[in-house]
């Protein structure tokens, strides 16, 4: 069986199951991010079938993780091209730590995050609204959300949820890169006009990419996708997707609603 790689929100957690694991002698791969990225990243092990044992003993003994995936290997240079350099002057986004990595909805290969911002990230949504012209802007939300090549981010006020991530330390890079761009766009915000003009720029096929995709029809619309383009419309309830919210697929749907809140829906 393929290896898994156990994520932490916390460090202690982490040094908790190193140390389990030594202890009931298992092999085991322990991955900390780089000092420079310590406030956005989270550690992680990566065990194989014949360590699960002991840390699953661990967990029933309390171990506390965020999540764990199949792992993936880091690409050679994943942790470059970070973006600017931090200029000096307020961190807007301070420390940001991993709550729940689980397989993505979209690409099953890939995985998906959420984690708790320590600042407050809204004064900053119309700022970014009117620097990066293919993102979606909710100011009821409020919310921003846009996509960093095939990774869709979506921005709360105190939190940030992200899918399509390769693996781990793609991870890593996405969220020091986020937080490197939101510093940037704050520390800029004087010669920026921010836009508080709702805009929705995500695609039908992206909201299709995370629903059952069964044409059911139980929603009234003939398929999976039509649902997406109406919903985007605002023509249709993301509730009323059946399998989602009452049947076998109900794993999608935090996804979904992160999505739909991000896009206001």
């Amino acid at each position: 069986m393929a290896d898994l790689a156990v994520v932490f929100s916390a460090r202690e957690e982490f040094e908790r199951a190193c140390r389990a694991l030594a202890a009931a002698g298992a092999a085991v791969r322990a991955f900390e991010p780089p000092t420079a990225l310590a406030d956005v990243a989270a550690p992680y092990v990566v065990v194989s079938d014949a360590a699960r044992g002991a840390l699953h003993a661990a967990v029933k003994d309390g171990l506390l993780i965020a999540g764990q995936v199949w792992y993936r290997a880091p690409s050679p240079g994943a942790l470059a091209d970070l973006g600017p350099e931090p200029a000096p002057g307020e961190d807007v986004v301070g420390r940001i730590a991993v709550a729940f990595v689980g397989p993505c909805v979209a690409e099953e290969d890939d995985l998906r995050l959420t984690a708790h911002v320590e600042g407050d990230l809204a004064p900053v949504f119309p700022y970014l609204n009117a620097e990066l012209r293919g993102g979606t802007f909710n100011p009821q939300g409020p919310t921003f959300t846009f996509m960093d090549g095939p990774r869709l981010i979506n921005l709360f006020p105190h939190r940030v949820a992200i899918g399509r991530l390769r693996e781990m330390q793609d991870a890593w890079r996405t969220l020091a890169r986020l937080k490197r761009l939101v510093n940037d766009v704050w520390a800029r915000r004087a010669s920026i006009q921010p836009s508080y003009e709702r805009k929705v720029r995500v695609s039908a096929l992206e909201v299709y990419s995370r629903l059952p995709k069964t044409n059911c029809g139980q929603c009234g619309e003939a398929t999976c996708i039509a649902f997406a383009a109406k919903l985007l419309n605002g023509e249709q309830r993301l509730e009323r997707c059946a399998p989602v919210f009452t049947g076998e697929y109900e794993h999608l749907r935090a996804a979904l609603v992160d999505l739909a809140a991000g896009l206001g829906l």
